[in-house]
Formats: C-alpha cells, sequence, structure tokens
C-alpha cells in the first residue's frame, strides 16, 4: 500500500516544544530544484514505526519553509493522520552558547596581550633608563677608567638581555594576536550567519503493527535563487561560436546542501499562477471639484467613499491571493528545468557558486561593423539563427575573441525575432579613418543662395590574418524645409535610404587590403539664412 499526502488545512506554524515528545528521525537532502526565487528540497529518511499513534519529528528543517508546500509521501500499511509545521529554538540557544564560550577564551587571550604588552612597556622603559645613565657616566669627568669600563660592561650585558627578552616578548604578542584572530572571527562568523532558528515537521501516523519505511519530505524554502551568466568565446570569424551557459547559484535557507542533485528551473513559485482578469475600463467627465464639495457634506461613510472613488475611475479592484505554483516535474509545460548530472554541495552562506548548465557550439554568421561618424572603432556582432531551441534566459556575458577576454555583454533574450544578434565588442585590428578632404570642400554665393560642399575620405585597413566582411554606415544630411535642398555628388556605390539619409556599403576585404569610400554632397539654401553642415 503506498500513500501520499499533501496536507494543507492541516500545516500551520507553531511555536512550541511539543516535538520533544515525538520520535526524533534525521532525514537527508537528496535533490533540490533551485528557482530563479526560492528552491524546492526533497529529504528521504528510513523510519521505524511503532503498534498504535505516533508522532514522527523531522527536525534540521529551514526556519524559511513555506508550510503550504509541504508534501509527504510514504509506503505501507499505516496512515498518515496529520502533518504540522513547528518552529526550533533550541539551535539557537546552542549558538548562543558557543558564541558566549568563544568570547571567554577571547577574554583570556586579551587579558594575556595586555599583560605582554605591559612587559613591553616596562621593558623599553628600562632601557631608556639605561641609555640616560650611559649619557650621565659619559659626562661626569671624575670616573676612572677601571669603573667607566664595568659601567658600560653592566650596561651592555643588562641591553642584551633587554633585547633579548623583548624579541620573545614580541613573538608572544604575536602568537596571541594570531590565536585572537581567529576567536574573533570564529564569533563573527557566528554572530553573522544565517539563522540557527530551524524548523521541525511533525508526521502524526498510525499503524496496527511494526514495520520500517521510507519517508520522502518535498517542501520550497524561501532565500535561494539562481541567475545566468555566459562565456561567449569565438576563436575566429570562420569558427563557431562556443556558449557557456551557467547558472550562480546562492541559497540562505539555513540547510546545507551536500552532495546534492541538483536542478534548476525557470520556473518562479513567487509568481502567481493565476490569468489576470480585466475589469470594466469605465470613463467620465471630470468633476472633482464638485465631488469635493458633495463628499464634504455627505454622510457617506469613509469605507464606502473608498468604493466610490475606486469605482468612478478605474472599475472595483480586487487584492489577488494565490497559492505558490508548484513545479510539474514531469511535464515541465510551463518552465525548463536542468537537471545537473554532477553532485554539488551548496552552503548556506549566501555566496555565489557556478554550477556549468551546458556547453554549445553554435553556427554564427560573423559581421563587422562600423559608423565613422560616430566612432572609428570597429565592432564584431555573431548572428545565431533557432536561438529559441537551446532555453537561453537573459543575463550577463563574458566575451572572448581569439583568445583575449574582450569584455562584458548582455545577453537580452526578449525578441521574437528567429535571429539572435550577439556583440563581440571592437577589434583594433581593423583600422578605419573619416577626414574631411578640406581642399575639395567649398561655399558659393549664387544670387539669393549659398551652395556648400562637404568631401569626405573614409579609409579602412584590414590588418587581421583572415578575410572580413565589414559593414560601413554613414549619412548625408535629410532635408525637412523647401529651401533647403540636398545634392548626393559621391556614394562610392554605397546604398542610400533617400528617407533617413543612412548610407551603407558592404565590403569585403583580405588581409592586409585597404579600402577607400568617398562621400561627397551639396547643400543649397538662402545665404540669409544659417545651417550646421557636418
Amino acid at each position: 500500500m503506498f500513500k501520499k499526502l499533501l496536507i494543507i488545512g492541516l500545516i500551520f506554524t507553531a511555536i512550541n516544544s511539543r516535538a520533544d515528545d515525538g520520535q526524533k528521525v534525521t532525514s537527508k537532502v537528496q535533490k533540490v530544484i533551485v528557482f530563479l526565487n526560492g528552491a524546492q528540497v526533497t529529504r528521504n529518511a528510513s523510519v521505524n514505526i511503532s503498534p498504535g499513534t505516533s508522532t514522527l519529528v523531522f527536525g534540521g528543517i529551514s526556519s524559511g519553509i513555506d508550510a503550504q508546500s509541504i508534501q509527504v509521501h510514504a509506503g505501507g500499511d499505516f496512515t498518515i493522520l496529520s502533518v504540522k509545521n513547528e518552529l526550533n529554538y533550541l539551535n539557537a540557544d546552542n549558538k548562543e552558547k558557543d558564541i558566549a564560550a568563544l568570547q571567554v577564551q577571547q577574554k583570556l587571550l586579551k587579558d594575556k596581550l595586555q599583560l605582554q604588552n605591559n612587559l613591553l612597556s616596562i621593558s623599553q622603559q628600562e632601557e631608556q633608563m639605561l641609555f640616560k645613565n650611559q649619557m650621565v657616566v659619559g659626562q661626569n669627568s671624575t670616573f676612572d677608567v677601571l669603573k667607566l669600563k664595568q659601567a658600560l660592561d653592566f650596561q651592555t650585558e643588562r641591553l642584551t638581555e633587554i633585547k633579548k627578552r623583548q624579541l620573545v616578548i614580541n613573538s608572544d604578542i604575536e602568537a596571541i594576536n594570531t590565536e585572537l584572530q581567529k576567536y574573533n572571527s570564529q564569533i563573527y562568523d557566528l554572530q553573522r550567519g544565517s539563522s540557527t532558528v530551524t524548523s521541525n515537521i511533525l508526521v502524526t501516523v498510525s499503524a496496527e503493527k511494526s514495520l520500517q519505511t521510507e519517508f520522502t519530505l518535498n517542501y520550497v524554502v524561501r532565500n535561494a535563487r539562481w541567475y545566468p551568466s555566459y562565456d561567449i568565446k569565438a576563436k575566429n570569424v570562420n569558427s563557431p561560436l562556443s556558449v557557456s551557459y551557467k547558472a550562480n547559484v546562492s541559497q540562505q535557507s539555513g540547510e546545507d546542501w551536500k552532495n546534492i542533485k541538483l536542478s534548476l528551473s525557470t520556473g518562479n513559485p513567487a509568481i502567481s499562477g493565476s490569468k489576470p482578469e480585466l475589469n470594466p475600463y469605465y470613463l467620465n467627465f471630470d468633476e472633482s471639484s464638485n465631488r469635493q464639495a458633495d463628499y464634504a457634506s455627505s454622510s457617506v461613510s469613509n469605507n464606502e467613499l473608498a468604493e466610490v472613488v475606486v469605482t468612478k475611475g478605474y472599475g472595483t479592484q480586487q487584492k489577488e491571493y494565490s497559492n505558490p505554483v508548484m513545479v510539474n516535474q514531469v511535464d515541465n509545460q510551463t518552465n525548463v528545468e536542468f537537471k545537473i548530472d554532477n553532485p554539488y554541495s551548496i552552503p548556506s552562506d549566501g555566496k555565489q557558486y557556478t554550477v556549468q548548465i551546458q556547453q554549445f557550439d553554435l553556427p554564427a554568421t560573423y559581421q563587422y561593423a562600423i559608423a565613422p561618424k560616430l566612432s572609428t572603432n570597429v565592432f564584431l556582432s555573431a548572428k545565431i539563427t533557432d536561438w529559441n531551441k537551446y532555453n537561453f534566459l537573459s543575463g550577463e556575458a563574458n566575451l572572448f575573441f581569439e583568445d583575449t577576454f574582450i569584455g562584458k555583454s548582455a545577453l537580452n533574450i526578449n525578441s521574437t525575432s528567429d535571429t539572435l544578434n550577439l556583440s563581440l565588442g571592437a577589434d583594433k585590428n581593423i583600422v578605419v579613418t573619416r577626414v574631411l578632404q578640406k581642399e575639395i570642400t567649398q561655399r558659393q554665393t549664387i544670387g539669393s543662395n549659398r551652395k556648400d560642399t562637404r568631401d569626405w575620405l573614409i579609409e579602412i585597413k584590414n590588418r587581421k590574418k583572415q578575410p572580413i566582411n565589414l559593414l560601413v554606415e554613414d549619412q548625408i544630411p535629410v532635408s525637412q524645409n523647401t529651401a533647403i535642398e540636398v545634392e548626393t555628388q559621391e556614394l562610392s556605390h554605397g546604398s542610400l535610404d533617400p528617407n533617413t539619409g543612412k548610407v551603407s556599403w558592404n565590403i569585403k576585404l583580405s588581409p592586409q587590403d585597404s579600402k577607400k569610400l568617398e562621400l561627397k554632397y551639396q547643400v543649397k539654401y538662402p545665404k540669409n539664412q544659417s545651417i550646421i553642415i557636418q
């Protein structure tokens, strides 16, 4: 007979000590599914059940447990009568006792340190006194040579002893400080560590005879999360794009997850699973001044008034209540779950632990692009098609090109396009200049009009060891006034968009090859007007 019980109505959180009356059961975390916010923990335990009614106390559970999410699974010929959840403060008391014991040792070390500092101070004062006496002896001419020698020998002997003693004292001070630092760190870690308040799950069972069975506990905890990051590497523009998909996992649930089966889910239990409903959207004339006067003399209660105000403008608003959504681990219809093959340990310290999810070699189309009017840096981008099948999430990406780290970027997957564009940063091995040819640029005045000519020369040099495809974009001005006329005189076979004035060149450059592009245009306008022409 197999029993699976999810009790919601009977689960509650209590603060008491009734767990002392039950049968304590040691359970171990076997599996954890980490969501974008929160985690589902699975514990297993082998339990001996006695005849009659008894209470099983599963201790060491996170105090941040969501009581509504507790599930108890067990097999055997017995009945689960109830499932309850309570907080346990005994570990918190033990923590305070541990801190107090450490502080006692800390005080003893501080006393020893103070004693050694006092001995060092006395030794230094004795040393200063000997130096002063040495000066007095040297200034007193009535001392004979023998007495002077005896005095100097005495001072030398005493100073030698003092220096030796100071070395010992300083060595002791250093050792005490090292030991004291250990105690300070340990006390700090205990004081700043996660809460030692734990939770107990109490399962009341009834059996007709003794039996042994396996219990499985599932529950959701807060203070756990993961977010994606990526290492994107391109060896060169002729190789596939290598994408390392990683997860940064952290948790402060109060439980240490040691050598567990780890899964990462794109689900989020904190988000409601209920479809939002539209309320009527009412419109009416704004009569705020009249309404204020009416309200001042109205006998409507405050509650009624609030309801009238809300209904008047936007329809009655309803506060939404919903239980956390449990992830369907079988179908995974509403999320994607990554099951990690290797066991992982994630301590409850809030630190980030990197977990490798997947490694992809993706076919990509590379494109160099530059807008020299704005910047002479040439940027490389990679286009990936059918990227939706890889289940990427938006996140930060570390970019590598030709085995060199070139910076960070953001992977934004909030797009309905089938093509994902990745920026791989600037490439300094492609040199571009944009120069105004002054000898060709001219200004003419004919009758009531003026003509200004601009002639730009764009030079490109490929210093790379492989050929490149480069998109060069520039522009000519677009007139928004009938009195202003723009004439295009030279585009070097570029493609012109007459609506925006954008000029595009798609060029191919062999290694060490160069290319020159000319952009020339003339602007005609009334000579009594002023125009800024670039």
